[in-house]
């Protein structure tokens, strides 16, 4: 018996405080760190009553080191037995626990301060920690973590890509699954307003395999657009990375650093210990673009222009249209506007212009299509003189122009030549006959007037004329706008079965398109499905704006996240490195025809409510 108590007594004095009623202390696992590693710190408070919801004591960051976290565990009861002189007494204690992982600024020494709570009207504090924070730097051989930019001298508006990836050996004891929020917050704010980021395919990282030192590492990377917008020299500080090292280990009874680490999703015995990994910094340079010639118009990049003229032939007063694209690898907002030259004997109208956006590896790459209508007034022959896009080459540091060759028009007589008693009006003329007064002057004199008009038959007959004209007028612009409205009713109506017929198409041309290729013309049936179907133009935009765009249209957002994971599904096969055979192509063929459908079906489902 005696054994059992003392026992007993040993068990249970384990958990027993001072001999005061409350008691506040705090220790750390270890105090010599690393630069980038968190120490943890645990404060255990311990009273004789429950004292409710206590926050933890405010620690505020200091210049040496900064608070990453600061939770309470617990208010937890425990029970301790005391035996003085044969009488036995029994205590409750209540145990709260403080942690606060902590990481180092810098090298050296630093005091993590006392901390302080007040239980009724008393304060309690903790001893000071002393800290040594080293110079060495973490070289984690499980995780690394990479900022990779393609250049770092940049113009002011110059493309270039830039990458944040995570390289975790293979069969590592690391988590890494809630790293990437606070890591790509950072990067924003890093580059703050001197640049302009944008996420290329995706927002989900894409995986690979990369031999590293001899070792197999499994990559998650995120890849970006980078533009600068001013000039300068901005240095990007290293990104820490949060991550969690998993141990598995012998739980200590009441050990405190066991309960903050040990994780309930990977089982009893299994430590996440948080860990920070650090990215390498970049310095980059951003170079102001030199006194910029006349008829610059501001783009940036590498740059080519063509031309050409549809139908080479045509008959006096009919038109033509000459149509120029410009090829360029920038966004399209960087893309500046080409000057027509005036054509002697010609009229020409305002252009249509088409933007067409592609995403590649290397950064987007922009077309622009203008065609414009021109009329030949006499027939012969008219040369269209050579088109100039100047732009700024950052490759090579100056400014040069793409230009187009000149281009051949021969003009017949027209249908009409034989009845042309009049001569052909142009623009200018007509815009001179609306600023002009142009005075009637004739030697007729008119004789026999009556002095009552409305006494003559042919004036009634006249009176309602203006009110019939009128009412055509408005039945006339009825029926255009009916005509127009039925044309995209239609449109919308036959999207589906429109794509169906360009995918059978497709797969009868399979065999000889390369998968670039192939790829392309899917991304291009489903970018033309969704213009027709909800009348926006949809090439051009990234996956956010695309999103935004169907979301302002009230589509259903199962819908739209449904659109966004198939396009993602084809940039995994287009960037992601995923492997691309025959059976892939038929697969996603299928795929693309059964999300049609479905979005279709979405999308009635939609309109019904």
């Amino acid at each position: 018996m005696n054994r059992f108590l003392y026992g007993l007594l040993i068990t249970f004095f384990i958990f027993t405080v001072s001999s005061g009623q409350v008691s506040f202390s705090a220790n750390a696992e270890r105090t010599s760190i690393a630069a980038g590693e968190q120490a943890v710190v645990v404060a255990t408070l311990t009273a004789n009553k429950n004292l409710g919801a206590i926050a933890p004591p405010q620690v505020s960051s200091s210049d040496a080191f900064a608070v990453v976290s600061a939770t309470r565990q617990g208010p937890s009861t425990f029970q301790s037995i005391e035996i003085v002189n044969g009488v036995t007494k029994q205590r409750n204690e209540v145990h709260y626990q403080f942690v606060y992982a902590i990481t180092p600024k810098k090298s050296g020494g630093f005091i993590f301060p006392s901390l302080v709570v007040s239980i009724d009207g008393t304060e309690y504090k903790t001893n000071p920690i002393p800290f040594n924070a080293t110079n060495e730097v973490i070289k984690n051989t499980d995780l690394k973590v990479r900022l990779t930019l393609s250049k770092h001298s940049l113009f002011v508006g110059e493309q270039a890509s830039f990458s944040f990836s995570i390289a975790q050996r293979a069969q590592s004891s690391t988590d890494i699954r809630n790293g990437f929020t606070a890591a790509l917050e950072q990067i924003d704010k890093s580059f703050g307003k001197a640049f302009s980021l944008s996420r290329l395919f995706t927002n989900q990282p894409t995986t690979s395999q990369e031999r590293i030192d001899g070792e197999n590492y499994n990559v998650y990377s995120l890849k970006f657009i980078l533009y600068p917008l001013n000039e300068g020299t901005y240095n990007i500080t290293a990104v820490p990375f949060a991550y969690h090292e998993l141990k598995r280990s012998q739980r200590r009874r009441m050990d405190p650093f066991d309960d903050f680490f040990d994780s309930d999703f990977f089982g009893g015995g299994v430590q996440a210990i948080p860990k920070t990994a650090f990215s390498n910094q970049l310095s980059i340079t951003v170079k102001a673009i030199p006194p910029a010639p006349a008829g610059y118009t501001g783009s940036v990049g590498r740059f080519t222009i063509t031309s050409s003229v549809e139908p080479p032939t045509v008959g006096a007063g009919e038109g033509a249209t000459v149509k120029i694209t410009i090829k360029g690898n920038t966004r399209p907002t960087a893309v500046g506007d080409i000057s027509f030259p005036k054509i002697d004997g010609c009229e020409s109208f305002t252009p249509e212009k088409q933007t067409f956006t592609d995403t590649t590896a290397s950064g987007f790459l922009t077309r622009r299509i203008y065609k414009y209508i021109i009329i030949p007034q006499e027939p012969g022959n008219i040369t269209i003189p050579a088109v100039s896009f100047p732009y700024f080459d950052p490759e090579s540091g100056s400014f040069k122009t793409a230009s187009t060759e000149p281009l051949a028009l021969s003009v017949t007589e027209g249908k009409d030549a034989a009845k042309k008693p009049t001569r052909y009006m142009s623009q200018e003329d007509i815009m001179q006959v609306g600023q002009d007064i142009r005075f009637i002057k004739t030697n007729v004199i008119i004789r026999n007037q009556s002095e009552a008009p409305y006494k003559n038959p042919v004036f009634f007959l006249i009176l309602p004329l203006p009110f019939v004209m009128f009412l055509l007028a408005l039945l006339y612009k009825y029926q255009a706008s009916q005509k127009q409205k039925n044309s995209m009713h239609y449109t919308r109506q036959k999207a589906l079965s429109s794509a169906h017929r360009q995918m059978s198409a497709l797969k009868k041309q399979n065999d000889n398109l390369t998968q670039s290729v192939f790829l392309g013309k899917i991304s291009q049936i489903i970018e033309t499905y969704i213009s027709n179907k909800f009348n926006f133009a949809a090439t051009g935009r990234t996956l956010e704006e695309l999103k935004d765009e169907l979301l302002k249209l009230q589509i259903d957002e199962n819908v739209v996240n449904d659109l966004a994971q198939f396009i993602q599904h084809l940039d995994s096969y287009r960037f992601g490195g995923l492997t691309f055979n025959e059976s892939s192509r038929v697969s996603t063929l299928e795929k693309a025809a059964a999300f049609l459908e479905s979005l279709e079906k979405g999308i009635r489902k939609e309109k019904q409510k």
